[in-house]
């Protein structure tokens, strides 16, 4: 895979988190209006899938051991606090740890790059 194309998938994986953790911060200040589509079940699944397919397209690359790990777990924790968001209709905070940690495995994944 050409290191352009995996810098795009970095910062396809970076931003998305990044709006989705911002996201996750907001909505609970948002409540107190009465705008009801700021927590919608299809914004989070949409942020997963943005994540899922970034993730996935650097877990199939030469990345590092370290890199991979750290976006295996996110993303796992990720997919199972929508699962559970769907499921019980509770909203699950391991949504906020798995973007703090896709971020921080973007950013690794990104870093190397330059040494490359």
């Amino acid at each position: 895979m050409k290191h352009t194309t995996q810098k795009l998938y970095d910062f396809l994986g970076i931003s998305s988190a990044t709006l989705c953790l911002v996201h996750c911060l907001v909505v609970p200040f948002l409540a107190i209006l009465p705008l009801s589509t700021f927590k919608s079940i299809w914004i989070d699944i949409i942020f997963c899938g943005i994540a899922l397919f970034a993730t996935s397209k650097i877990l199939m690359s030469n990345a590092s051991r370290t890199v991979k790990i750290t976006l295996g777990i996110s993303i796992s924790i990720i997919l199972v606090s929508v699962m559970i968001e769907i499921i019980l209709h509770t909203h699950f905070e391991g949504m906020l740890l798995g973007g703090i940690g896709l971020i921080i495995g973007h950013l690794l994944n990104f870093s190397q790059h330059k040494h490359l």
